[in-house]
């Protein structure tokens, strides 16, 4: 894994929380707990191109699904600003939305990822 904030490479682990329940593909965003040795993947965000923007959310295409077959996500207030053909990352926790933008090879602002989902992610390693 390359850190975003660093660029350094790592080997890491899967966490209990998404051991044996998801698969981490090119490309995509991972949350890493470097408070553990070695350190875990404790979460995973999708890698998407937005299809379209509508009163009902963003419709998303995972990279690695034929175009047309998009979730539709919402894009909260505090979300990245979204536009047809940019791509995105997204995922959920109590609902799918668009989590930032992608710049170059990683998140626009992986502030904003950190502030508003790390929170979350903690809480769930404790459970």
């Amino acid at each position: 894994m390359r850190l975003a904030n660093s660029g350094q490479v790592i080997t890491a682990a899967y966490s209990p929380l998404v051991r044996d329940r998801i698969r981490i593909r090119q490309r995509q965003l991972v949350a890493i707990n470097t408070a553990e040795l070695p350190p875990q993947i404790a979460w995973r965000w999708f890698i998407g191109e937005v299809e379209a923007v509508g009163p009902e959310g963003v419709s998303v295409r995972r990279l690695d699904q034929p175009p047309g077959s998009s979730r539709v996500v919402s894009n909260p207030e505090t979300g990245a600003p979204v536009s047809v053909g940019r791509e995105v990352y997204y995922g959920h926790t109590d609902d799918w939305e668009v989590a930032d933008t992608v710049s170059g090879d990683g998140p626009a602002s992986a502030d904003r990822i950190a502030e508003r989902y790390f929170p979350y992610i903690e809480a769930k390693l404790s459970e």
